[in-house]
């Protein structure tokens, strides 16, 4: 059920992110400018962790911080669904050894050590598998939480002012690739600047 939920929530958030991009454009042209004062991209990225970046004009560090959230989630929605199917199962079976331990196998206080052995084994290896699971979970949520922090102290600190952010655009190159519709047909402008 989490699974299924963060999974939808994550979904949600791409399909709205996408959704206010498709909106920002216009019938003459996919590329627009776009200035978001630093107050909006830290609200941005409280929001989730790397879209405050990209609308502020570092793609590249924004959609870095949005994969390694992603990521850390669903490793750790993951884990916790795999965690809880496996210990679900492991206290069965040690009520089950328990049991056997102490009625032994026909009721009557005996039982078999072959049997009694095994069990404990398969046991001891179900229960080393819950740890290791508990292991990948604690982390992956710890991992979730540092990206987030790091992706706020990045926004408050380090992230450029509207006019930086405009005058980076306008001199990061003298070749620009831009989506564009001509005509109300899709395509890619190569633009050189002297």
């Amino acid at each position: 059920m989490l699974k299924a939920v963060s999974l939808a929530g994550l979904s949600l958030l791409l399909v709205v992110s996408s959704a206010g991009i498709t909106c920002a454009q216009d019938e003459e042209s996919f590329v627009r400018v776009s200035v978001i004062s630093k107050r909006d991209a830290i609200v941005l990225s409280a929001l989730f962790p790397g879209l405050g970046q990209m609308t502020s004009g570092q793609k590249v560090k924004g959609v870095s911080f949005f994969l390694a959230e992603a990521a850390s989630l669903v490793l750790f929605v993951n884990a916790h669904e795999n965690y809880s199917t496996k210990k679900t199962t492991y206290d069965k079976d040690l009520d089950e050894f328990n049991r056997l331990a102490t009625y032994g196998i026909d009721g009557s206080g005996r039982g078999s050590y072959t049997s009694a052995e095994k069990m404990y084994k398969d046991l001891k290896k179900k229960n080393d598998d819950l740890d290791n699971l508990n292991t990948v979970r604690n982390t992956a949520i710890i991992v979730a939480a540092g990206v987030y922090v790091f992706n706020l102290v990045d926004a408050i600190f380090f992230a450029p002012s509207s006019s930086e952010s405009r005058k980076a655009d306008h001199d990061k190159s003298r070749i620009e690739v831009n989506s564009s519709i001509v005509d109300r047909t899709p395509g890619i402008m190569l633009t050189k600047r002297f």
